[in-house]
């Protein structure tokens, strides 16, 4: 199953370089554009064209550049499971991409209608709601493979389990860096006042 994890796995780490370098800050628009239902953000402002576009591209890249190296080498090509000539790589990582982006969009949805704020749980059952987080994203990603290829149960329990554990090592290292904090900032929200230091008054910047 490694075959298949790798375009996702290396998009993600990809998406990590590009938004700790800042990289394309220009499409981090929000999908709901700011708009609310019920007096609550619909998605919120996590939720991006710049995280979509990015794992679509960068998937659809590693997928294609896989099928080249199976074409080419035999090592490679006995650890595909995709018949490339009845496979169109490019295709196959595109949809592992957009299965990842947009099975998180319902829980978002939900999590807004809680009132939870993006990349935050509520004190009760917390660990439960992270490992939603981090497994909604995985189960897209196998819908969206089925279309392709139908791998055993056996393969799809791995596939879940790995796919999980890796996306949970992703999740920390972009809050280690402080990288989720600042890219999921809202792009219109800037502060009108600072505080002066050492008068304890407000004053514009």
């Amino acid at each position: 199953m490694a075959w298949i994890i790798t375009p996702v796995l290396l998009a993600g780490l990809g998406q990590v370089v590009v938004l700790k370098t800042g990289l394309l800050s220009g499409l981090a628009t929000p999908l709901d554009r700011g708009r609310e239902w019920r007096g609550k953000p619909l998605l919120g402002p996590r939720k991006t064209w710049h995280g979509v576009i990015i794992m679509t591209t960068l998937t659809a890249l590693v997928a294609a550049a896989q099928a080249e190296a199976a074409r080419r080498y035999e090592a490679c090509r006995s650890l595909a499971p995709f018949a490339y000539r009845r496979t169109n790589p490019w295709l196959l990582g595109f949809a592992l991409g957009l299965g990842y982006c947009l099975a998180e969009l319902p829980n978002s949805f939900v999590k807004r209608r809680l009132g939870i704020a993006p990349a935050s749980t509520t004190e009760r059952w917390a660990s439960v709601q992270y490992v939603i987080d981090q497994s909604d994203s995985v189960i897209g990603c196998l819908i969206a493979l089925r279309f392709f290829y139908k791998p055993s149960w056996l393969e799809t329990g791995l596939a879940f389990v790995t796919g999980l554990t890796l996306h949970v090592g992703v999740d920390q290292l972009m809050r280690a860096w402080g990288i989720k904090r600042r890219a999921y900032r809202p792009s219109h929200v800037t502060p009108s006042r600072l505080a002066t230091a050492g008068t304890g008054t407000l004053s514009s910047p």
